[in-house]
């Protein structure tokens, strides 16, 4: 899994970026039928068990970041710059239209996949500077900071002390 430590060495001057949110990502890895028994609950006097990935599994986040990672190295065997943190994938290119041809194979990449992007919480329009995993990164600045509204709380906050 990315983190911050690992993008901002990547960031240069000019760099166009887009952002995609999976939908209900855990719910897209199927479990194995012969283990969907270790994760059974009860309720009340009815019995149940996950055919999926349940999200509260202590382990789901790892199980779903070793998963995705095959993505992730068949679309970078394919030129595609991407940094991908759980649900949160973010896209890097020189170009406006390269990034937009990367934002193309990836969301065919997923369809073919059964993955469903929320375009709400994702941004399909390449951009120069974006918010990704609580940071703004800037392109013509070649620099990551806190978005204004979590600058503003922190700010608040350290006023109150």
């Amino acid at each position: 899994m990315v983190s911050l430590v690992k993008i901002i060495p990547a960031l240069d001057p000019g760099d166009w970026y887009a952002a995609l949110d999976l939908q209900d990502a855990y719910f897209r890895i199927h479990i194995f039928e012969g283990h969907r028994r270790f994760l059974r609950f009860l309720v009340g006097q009815d019995h149940y068990q996950f055919t999926v990935l349940p999200f509260g599994l202590s382990t789901a986040s790892r199980v779903f970041t070793k998963c995705m990672a095959v993505v992730a190295a068949f679309l970078r065997r394919r030129g595609v710059q991407l940094f991908p943190y759980l649900d949160d994938w973010l896209l890097k290119g020189n170009s406006r239209s390269q990034v937009q041809n990367h934002l193309q194979l990836l969301l065919t990449t997923y369809a073919n996949l059964g993955l469903r992007v929320n375009e709400a919480k994702s941004t399909l329009v390449p951009v120069q500077c974006i918010e990704f995993i609580g940071a703004l990164l800037d392109a013509s600045r070649a620099r990551a900071s806190l978005p204004p509204g979590r600058f503003q709380t922190l700010k608040g906050l350290i006023a109150t002390v």
